[in-house]
């Protein structure tokens, strides 16, 4: 009874208040039924890593296109191939019309090198969902497990409620924290006992807990700090990355992308998302050899490239920014967006 009234909870607040259940392990939510119900408005989906988590802020495209629902769909070391299983993930598992109309595809070296090779998405998906992924030369692939198979992968995800269930008592707290403050009586009680400078630290610490953003609250990184972070280790692989050698795979991966777009009716429109200095620094190969086989791969798709809008400042480390840099590349970003659906 508890875990079904738990289960009740999550479920009302991931569909209500579009928060951001596993806020550290972003793969799970891709295995959550709530984050893609059928709406009653086109679906824009933001996709790609990281950086379109952190970089493009889903509440201010919320706010600029109230006729659109939009999905937060950035997955962490989220690459290209990973994208393509999130999409077919979303059709197998909740059918086409749970499909977005429109994607906003983030990307850069990283994500179309498909580095690092050994990464959480794929093996999530094998793990805990009713489905297993195949590389072949069609690109990813999703089969669907025997009934035991599927059985032991939703009894497994079980062990991993634990922390959907806080995300959604902290949705809940939020709301109802905002609400009591809101209400006349509960905003006089809080002043005369001199707790509603506290109560609306809480409050905004519990909506900041679900909410996409990792280093909302952040600082940048020194240099020296930013290279000792980021020394050894598979950024190695992504700064001595080939592009010219591997430019053809590359393409490839992004052409079986737009096919599975281009073949649901599904629009694209493709950013090149910002790098520090410091990335561009270490990159050891020509960075047309990469621009190149992106337009390979994307054909006439839209393409803005804002490797080097951001400052340095407004990074938190190579790639990911802080709110600063974030609101103002997604207000860039957004224009843009608007004059092609204009």
């Amino acid at each position: 009874m508890v875990f079904s009234a738990l289960t009740w909870l999550a479920i009302s607040a991931e569909r209500s208040f579009f928060m951001f259940p596993y806020k550290q392990e972003s793969w799970y939510r891709f295995l959550l039924p709530s984050q893609f119900v059928v709406q009653d408005k086109p679906v824009i989906m933001l996709a790609g890593p990281s950086t379109v988590r952190e970089n493009l802020r889903w509440e201010q495209v919320q706010e600029a296109f109230p006729d659109y629902h939009i999905y937060q769909g950035g997955i962490s070391l989220g690459t290209i191939e990973d994208v393509t299983i999130a999409l077919k993930l979303i059709e197998a598992a909740y059918g086409e019309d749970a499909l977005p109309d429109y994607v906003v595809l983030g990307l850069g070296p990283r994500f179309i090198a498909n580095l690092p090779p050994d990464r959480p998405f794929k093996s999530i998906v094998d793990t805990y969902s009713p489905w297993s992924v195949t590389t072949g030369p069609n690109g990813v692939e999703l089969h669907k497990k025997s009934l035991f198979g599927t059985a032991r992968s939703k009894i497994r995800f079980v062990g991993k409620q634990p922390e959907r269930f806080r995300s959604a008592l902290r949705a809940w707290a939020a709301y109802w924290g905002r609400a009591f403050e809101e209400w006349p009586i509960g905003e006089s009680i809080l002043r005369q006992t001199g707790l509603l400078n506290m109560w609306q630290s809480q409050v905004e610490r519990q909506g900041r807990l679900v909410s996409p953003y990792k280093f909302a609250r952040s600082v940048g990184l020194n240099e020296a700090d930013l290279a000792n972070f980021m020394s050894g280790g598979w950024w190695e692989s992504v700064f001595d990355w080939d592009a010219r050698k591997n430019s053809g795979a590359a393409a490839e991966r992004l052409r079986q992308l737009m096919e599975f777009l281009d073949a649901h009716g599904i629009g694209i429109a493709v950013v090149n998302m910002p790098e520090r200095s410091y990335s561009r620094d270490r990159f050891t190969f020509e960075y047309n050899d990469y621009l190149g086989a992106v337009h390979d791969g994307i054909g006439q798709a839209p393409f803005l490239d804002l490797s080097v809008f951001a400052h340095d400042s407004e990074f938190f480390d190579a790639e990911h920014t802080i709110p600063e840099g974030s609101q103002r590349l997604t207000a860039h970003v957004t224009a843009w967006i608007q004059s092609l659906l204009n």
